[in-house]
């Protein structure tokens, strides 16, 4: 076999210090794409949820300051994050606190909730869905009664409920 067949690299310590450090810078920075690119997935996600809902409310555009174009994609991240964040910030049921309300469902599916509370709004008790607590492992959309000021009046609402079923029913009240 000649020499001619094959080359040999020689590289020198600082050669290879180099070399790994720009390997390394790659990989740290492809990393902080990929969470940026999660969270902006996690946003539009939680955004399309709801935006699915049953009860769409018109989302009051807020007038804000324009974003200038720019072709730096970390300031087009950040303009996008920017407006996905106005358009999910819309009122919610409030829910007052050191009242009691009845706990009448807790469902895996918002449309569900929603026409589950719809039910009760019909027999003239005053139902609201809440969305998922933070601490949730997946969500829980929770259907409860009421707003009272008093656990006895929450009571009599329960009891109430109770005598108009048949059927064995497991509300519970809850402070809030």
């Amino acid at each position: 076999m000649a020499n001619k067949d094959y080359r040999e690299i020689q590289l020198s310590s600082a050669q290879l210090a180099v070399i790994f450090i720009v390997i390394l810078a790659l990989g740290v920075v492809i990393f902080l794409l990929g969470i940026s690119v999660g969270k902006k997935q996690a946003t539009l996600v939680k955004e399309s949820d709801l935006m699915t809902s049953g009860q769409i409310e018109k989302i009051e555009e807020k007038p804000s300051q324009p974003v200038p174009e720019t072709k730096d994609p970390i300031s087009q991240e950040l303009a996008s994050h920017q407006k996905a964040k106005e358009k999910t910030q819309k009122k919610e049921p409030v829910v007052q606190r050191n009242l009691y309300y009845i706990q009448v469902a807790a469902l895996n599916n918002r449309d569900a909730a929603v026409s589950f509370a719809e039910e009760f709004k019909k027999k003239g008790y005053p139902a609201l869905v809440l969305d998922p607590f933070s601490s949730d492992g997946r969500p829980v959309f929770r259907v409860r009664i009421g707003g009272y000021e008093t656990k006895e009046k929450a009571d009599e609402v329960l009891a109430q409920m109770k005598s108009e079923t048949n059927r064995e029913i497991d509300y519970f009240i809850i402070r809030s």
